[in-house]
């Protein structure tokens, strides 16, 4: 049986796509025999065929490796040296010296800008490919996917996008043109042109476009609009945010609508404060909700309105300045 000796490296703990570069190859060797080395002295092994690749080579492949060794067999080649005729790793079915090398790209060392570029996209394509095998749709060609990232069969991934961290993407769901972090997206949701961290978005809602999601839950059948920025609050199911809100440090109850131009005022200059907005409230424009603040269900605030006392169930609040109707010609300062 093939054993594997890995070889400690300069760059093995380079980061690639969510995960180290050394990472890469221990799982993809998992199931053979494998030991770690700091240094290697061919003129020690005691085990053959054996192949030896440093931690810093990550696109190597078991079947890359069982390829060559079937080739080495039928042509009775004692040994290829990865990248090169010195290199001091590769594969050896015996001892004794050999100047037989291969130079394909999956023997590529991390080690400088061009290699670093041509291991990355390598990898990028392969988890895209994998993901698209499994019955996930990618539209387009700019993928940034990381290894971590899980992309269920149906849903659908439309470019440019970049999924980070531990992000998954459930059947039916439709990412476009964003940026995610460590977030999931549930089913039949869709994402536009948006950037989310570490959020949860809940089945049937709509995101974006240009929204941010930063620590949010957002439930069943909601809406985030444009220009709106969640963090660190929970929008329950069926709650509308339409646009130009910041909804900050926040809990917003079912079927609540948010108007334009609402601010959750959460911060006093030194401590942050949370807001809690009942069930099927009604928050006009351009209202201001200064924390700590709590909204009993079924309130209505009217537009323009600067909320900075508790609200009860289903009162009707209105703070605005009087509007006076004068003619100009008379208003005309003299």
């Amino acid at each position: 049986m093939l054993k594997i000796v890995f070889v400690e490296s300069e760059f093995q703990d380079q980061l690639l796509l969510g995960k180290r570069a050394k990472d890469y190859l221990y799982q993809e060797f998992e199931g053979f025999s494998t030991e770690t080395v700091k240094e290697f002295n061919i003129d020690v092994i005691s085990h053959y065929p054996v192949a030896v690749v440093p931690l810093d080579m990550p696109l190597v492949t078991s079947k890359h490796l069982v390829r060559l060794l079937e080739i080495a067999k039928k042509q009775g080649i004692n040994g290829l040296r990865f990248g090169g005729a010195e290199s001091p790793f590769g594969l050896f079915l015996k001892s004794g010296d050999t100047k037989h090398f291969v130079t394909d790209s999956a023997f590529l060392q991390l080690g400088g800008a061009k290699n670093y570029i041509l291991v990355y996209n390598t990898l990028r394509k392969r988890i895209v490919d994998r993901l698209i095998d499994g019955g996930a749709i990618f539209l387009g060609d700019e993928f940034h996917v990381d290894a971590t990232a899980n992309v269920e069969a149906g849903a659908t991934i439309v470019s440019p996008t970049t999924l980070k961290g531990n992000t998954h993407i459930k059947s039916g769901a439709r990412v476009e043109n964003s940026m995610l972090f460590d977030s999931v997206i549930e089913q039949g949701t869709e994402v536009t042109s948006s950037h989310i961290t570490a959020s949860q978005v809940g089945q049937n809602s709509t995101v974006g476009p240009f929204a941010r999601l930063r620590g949010a839950k957002i439930g069943h059948g909601c809406r985030i609009g444009d220009f709106v920025e969640v963090k660190g609050s929970t929008l329950n199911d069926g709650a509308k945010c339409a646009h130009l809100c910041y909804v900050g440090d926040a809990e917003v109850g079912k079927s609540t609508n948010l108007g334009c131009g609402v601010v959750f005022c959460n911060y006093d200059g030194n401590l942050k404060h949370r807001t809690t907005v009942g069930d099927n409230c009604f928050i006009g424009a351009n209202v201001n909700l200064v924390a700590p603040l709590s909204v009993g269900d079924g309130a209505y605030i009217a537009a323009g309105t600067t909320v900075t006392k508790d609200v009860s169930q289903d009162t009707f609040v209105i703070g605005r300045a009087r509007a006076e109707n004068k003619d100009k010609k008379s208003d005309k300062k003299l």
